[in-house]
């Protein structure tokens, strides 16, 4: 029997009707011994790739991956499925730990799930050192390259292991490599020629919709979109990431109080709580949570099938994050909603994380790296491209689209199942009843031009929503300054080049058209 007859007849072993995009070239190769390097988009099924060679072979295969909530929940589903696999953590106490030391030294686990700082320990390495190492598979394995999104220093200790234990078959798998980061990662561990599978990056069941807010009580209108989108049952479960610990608890707390199941999850917690969280998310059951707000300490390599919408609170450091957090939703190939509610500030702060690398030599390609993260994701958010475009276009996907299953981006349908950021009703913190955003303070000479701007911003945005083409804040500054020229218009707040160079023209014709009336 052949390998790929052994991978069909292993396929079938583990209950799976059929292969997805290049899982089947993945696990032939490593049951040939040949090395690869997977990139696959999140929910992709890259965990298929080396689980069901691990499975296959009497020897120790070794999973690297970066977070404990990715290892336990591949743990927990290959154990409850009947299958011999090991888990070593810092979270475990410390008999659990060495009963699963235990099972990788007399080889009943076929399969240990470690982490990378795990190769520092003594008792690990012995426990490895009688086993017959036949493949070791790197997960998120975007974190060995330094012009990666995460790069992480214990990645870069992983090729000199690799050759410590042998030089057993490497799998190193990621879903969000762009070309370079996928090159140096071959070169790290010295490859030799790699199987290199490069599935398509189109996720058509999820759509991508960019909300940019600035100004007075933005960060209520974010929480009120958040609440409006949450509030209706289509879109949950759902995952909400939040830019710091704090954020997450007082995201999580506002949700409850709109009546939602939410709950908080963040590096800060104890392992057991964390562990608590994901279960009640995973779950289902009675008592399960239907919206968790986490840091970017969640998610990756939970398989939750269906999760129907994820929301970004802050700005994401980079492309490739976003993308593989948003990525989270849909896996059961259902419609899925990624929201990106981003706030201006939150470039600020991007900006400001970045600087304190600066005059580090250490930290000089992490600074460097920084700022091309940074300048990708504010074209991505303020640019006009398709979205789905614009995320293929940056891993340097070329096929032909498919045609989205449902909608494609706010770019380039309605984003008509949200209200404007502008109008929406914002929830007071006392609990009392919704008041809608105040209208501009404008005098009874100056509303008729008002007026008038929000129905030519209504034609000018062209089906989008009207917020994309000016704030009502900016439509009231413009009635009330009335600029005569160009140069006045770009005075006024939330009036930037493009809006002159595009609309210029028409706004001042508005504002020639009504003249104030001149005074007696």
């Amino acid at each position: 029997m052949n390998a790929g007859e052994r991978a069909d007849g292993l396929l079938a072993e583990l209950g799976y009707a059929d292969w997805r995009a290049g899982q089947r070239e993945a696990v032939v190769a490593a049951l040939e011994g040949r090395d690869s390097l997977i990139v696959m988009p999140t929910g992709g099924g890259k965990s298929l790739c080396y689980q069901l060679p691990g499975l296959a072979s009497d020897d120790l295969t070794i999973v690297v991956s970066p977070l404990i909530a990715l290892m336990q929940d591949q743990w927990l589903r290959l154990t409850q499925a009947g299958h011999p696999v090991a888990m070593i953590s810092s979270a475990m106490d410390e008999g659990d730990a060495m009963a699963a030391l235990d099972s990788v030294r007399d080889g009943r686990a076929k399969i240990v799930y470690c982490a990378p700082e795990r190769f520092a320990s003594g008792f690990f390495l012995e426990a490895i050192g009688r086993r017959k190492i036949d493949l070791l598979a790197v997960d998120e394995a975007h974190c060995v390259s330094e012009w990666g999104h995460d790069f992480r220093p214990d990645y870069l200790r992983l090729p000199a292991i690799a050759e410590r234990l042998g030089r057993p078959t490497v799998m190193a798998c990621t879903a969000t490599a762009t070309v370079p980061v996928a090159v140096e990662i071959a070169q790290r561990f010295q490859m030799r020629e790699p199987l290199r599978v490069r599935a398509g990056f189109d996720r058509p069941n999820i759509s991508f919709d960019v909300i940019a807010l600035e100004g007075t009580g933005s960060k209520a209108r974010r929480q009120a979109l958040l609440e409006t989108g949450l509030a209706d049952p289509a879109n949950r479960p759902a995952i909400v990431y939040c830019g710091t610990r704090k954020d997450t608890d007082e995201v999580a707390e506002e949700l409850r109080g709109t009546g939602l199941r939410a709950l908080a999850y963040h590096a800060g917690m104890e392992g057991a709580q964390r562990s608590l969280v994901q279960r009640r998310f995973m779950s289902g059951g009675e008592d399960a949570v239907d919206v968790i707000v986490a840091t970017n300490a969640f998610g990756m390599g939970v398989d939750k099938a269906d999760v129907r919408s994820v929301w970004h609170m802050a700005i994401p450091t980079s492309v490739e994050a976003y993308y593989q957090e948003a990525g989270r939703g849909g896996r059961d190939g259902l419609p899925a909603r990624a929201v990106m509610l981003a706030m201006k500030s939150d470039l600020g702060r991007l900006v400001r994380f970045n600087e304190q690398r600066a005059g580090d030599p250490e930290l000089a390609i992490a600074h460097e790296r920084g700022w091309l993260a940074y300048r990708a994701i504010k074209d991505f958010i303020y640019g006009t491209r398709c979205r789905r475009q614009a995320l293929l276009a940056h891993f340097g996907d070329r096929r032909a689209e498919t045609p989205p299953l449902d909608r494609c981006c706010d770019i380039c349908d309605r984003l008509d199942w949200l209200p404007d950021p502008e109008t929406i009703a914002v929830r007071r913190p006392s609990g009392s009843k919704s008041a809608a955003a105040p209208a501009p303070d404008l005098s009874s000479a100056d509303a008729p031009l008002f007026e008038a701007l929000k129905a030519w911003r209504l034609e000018a945005a062209q089906g989008k929503p009207a917020y994309t083409v000016a704030s009502n804040k900016t439509l009231a500054s413009i009635a009330a300054r009335r600029p005569t020229g160009r140069p006045a218009l770009v005075e006024i707040s939330g009036v930037g080049p493009a809006f002159v160079n595009k609309y210029a023209e028409d706004v001042l014709a508005l504002v020639a058209e009504h003249a104030a009336p001149l005074a007696a």
